[in-house]
């Protein structure tokens, strides 16, 4: 599309540097880079202080421009998420920071799901395993998980996982503080379902719903530190690059599907950054394309 505008593309591949496939065709070089992440599209003149094809451009030519990265970034995830969701039945699993955050596409349904257990407790000496989501308790759904335990502490139940493993065990009356009757620690996971028109648009309609719950839990996050006058949980809640790469390795390991999952959020976080008002990224050269023409003045590059 930015040939389109008449500006000449220097090189233009799918993944970022190194490369590991080119190929020269007229002015344009074309290749795959072994970092998966989105692509790369370089123009000419983008960077220089000489006069370029790219300066005598329209103002909504370059603004087309400029967005281009962050579109194939958003194009890149929606073709990789429509496989991914498609393949799963049109369905996927999501940990939700807080219970109370609905997706803006598809039929969502939130579970109490196991992510931790405590030893020598009933579910330390029962089948249940961390991961474990739970969807009935005795054959009944229920709208307050721990409500329904305290209730039946001394009595057995039986609790049903999402994998229709049912699990025999008794929450017990007396129990350590902060243990509660079962001795678990609870998460909550949101299941949501694509269903009629929503299918053929899935990786669209994903890519959105990702782009949503990432911006709305910042959002939770920071209002949750702020009021609780707690700032440290902002730092521990979001991953630098050593929690991003600690993210990564887990991922590797938990097969093929996980990975792409992963490539693809993080080809619309890549997308998402760029669109930042910060020196190099391409937000920056839309505001200042922008304020040019209001100004009706050209902005130095440096």
């Amino acid at each position: 599309m930015i040939v389109k505008t008449g500006v000449p593309v220097n090189e233009f591949g799918i993944g970022f540097p190194p490369k590991i496939w080119k190929k020269k065709k007229g002015e344009t070089e074309y290749f795959i880079g072994a970092i998966p992440f989105g692509g790369l599209c370089a123009i000419d003149g983008e960077n220089e202080e000489k006069e370029s094809i790219y300066d005598s451009k329209k103002t909504w030519q370059k603004l087309w421009i400029c967005g281009g990265g962050v579109i194939m970034n958003i194009l890149f995830a929606s073709l990789l998420f429509y496989f991914l969701v498609g393949s799963s039945g049109f369905s996927f699993t999501q940990g939700v920071v807080f219970s109370e955050y609905e997706f803006p596409f598809g039929s969502q349904e939130n579970y109490p799901m196991i992510v931790g257990i405590q030893e020598s407790s009933p579910a330390h000496n029962s089948e249940i395993e961390i991961g474990d989501y739970i969807v009935s308790i005795n054959g009944e759904s229920f709208s307050d998980f721990q409500g329904v335990i305290n209730e039946n502490k001394g009595r057995e139940i039986v609790l049903r996982t999402g994998n229709g493993k049912e699990i025999n065990i008794t929450p017990r009356i007396e129990y350590p503080e902060g243990e509660g009757p079962l001795g678990v620690a609870l998460g909550e996971i949101a299941i949501v379902n694509y269903t009629g028109l929503e299918k053929p648009l899935v990786g669209f309609l994903h890519s959105y719903n990702m782009i949503d719950y990432s911006f709305s839990s910042i959002g939770d996050i920071f209002s949750y530190a702020f009021k609780n006058k707690s700032p440290e949980i902002i730092g521990q809640s979001l991953a630098g690059p050593v929690g991003i790469f600690a993210i990564t390795k887990l991922t590797l390991s938990q097969g093929l599907y996980e990975v792409i999952n992963l490539i693809a959020i993080l080809s619309i976080a890549v997308g998402i950054t760029n669109l930042l008002p910060i020196p190099a990224m391409d937000g920056a050269k839309i505001i200042f394309t922008l304020l040019e023409r209001i100004n009706s003045k050209v902005f130095s590059k440096k």
